[in-house]
């Protein structure tokens, strides 16, 4: 008699079910971490805004829509939205807002998730007039 060659249906069916339960473990995973990827993406744009307005106030420069348009056409929204900055409101799903107090000059960033959830705010003050006694 002639030995057969090859997998039993039994043999592929094990195998089928063991990929399905790597399957089911490995998705949620990766799909956590493309959202961490991006929540991270929006952290550097807050981070990169802030270092731009906080150079604007040490020189004395203007916080405005200029600014926001420069940073635009260097950042992508990591979620695909139309801007990653946006001026004189709250920030959306994936946007880092920039507003200006006129009271104080004082300066508000944050930066929002996908789901237009606050991820971080930072709060940049002008600086303080002061002269230095010798």
């Amino acid at each position: 008699m002639r030995k057969r060659k090859g997998f039993t249906l039994l043999e592929l069916m094990i195998v089928v079910v063991i990929l399905g339960v790597l399957a089911l473990i490995a998705v949620p995973s990766l799909l956590n971490a493309v959202e961490q990827s991006r929540q991270s993406a929006v952290l550097g744009n807050v981070s990169a805004a802030s270092s731009s307005i906080a150079s604007r106030l040490a020189i004395g420069q203007a916080v405005d829509a200029a600014l926001v348009a420069e940073l635009n056409a260097t950042s992508d929204n990591p979620y695909g939205g139309a801007n990653a900055f946006v001026f004189g409101a709250a920030c959306g799903a994936g946007e880092v807002g920039i507003q200006v107090n006129a009271g104080t000059g004082a300066v508000t960033v944050d930066g929002c998730d996908g789901g237009a959830n606050q991820l971080t705010q930072k709060v940049l003050l002008p600086p303080a007039d002061s002269a230095i006694n010798l």
